[in-house]
């Protein structure tokens, strides 16, 4: 019996341990935006959503994809009526994974920047407005790059 709950432990430490599918796929190619929360139903997060919402066409163009966290996952949110392409679901696992890699606690609600590539950008415990999210982003330097070759 022992021996099963360390077998378990050492699993699960392993699985919370690799890097989340949703950010390795998009490594390279897109910005993240992970939004935890306790609930789809938290002001914050509400806000947060009203704001990207409100902010797509910003969001296209920064290639940012968002990435809800929530601690009670599954349940309908108002992320679900967020009306762009660039919101993606992470599986109860991977949502495990991101909150264990990146340290936030179930009931915490905080916005974390991941760049294209895959460092952490900006980490904020408040919403965020589309004016400085565009400013932080704007200031990478692959995101100047990317300014300098549409010109």
């Amino acid at each position: 019996m022992r021996l099963l709950c360390l077998l378990l432990a050492v699993l699960s430490s392993i699985a919370l341990a690799q890097d989340a599918p949703p950010l390795a796929s998009l490594k390279d190619k897109s910005r993240v935006l992970l939004v935890f929360a306790a609930s789809g139903r938290s002001p914050a997060f509400e806000q947060q959503i009203d704001i990207l919402e409100k902010a797509s066409a910003d969001i296209k163009e920064r290639d940012l994809v968002i990435i809800p966290i929530l601690a009670s996952a599954g349940e309908p949110t108002s992320a679900d009526t967020l009306r762009t392409a660039h919101l993606q679901g992470a599986s109860v696992t991977e949502q495990l994974a991101l909150r264990h890699r990146f340290h936030v606690a179930p009931g915490e609600f905080a916005l974390i920047l991941i760049g294209k590539d895959g460092g952490e950008k900006l980490r904020q415990h408040t919403p965020i407005t589309a004016q400085k999210l565009n400013q932080v982003i704007d200031a990478m330097p692959m995101r100047k790059e990317e300014m300098r070759r549409r010109q």
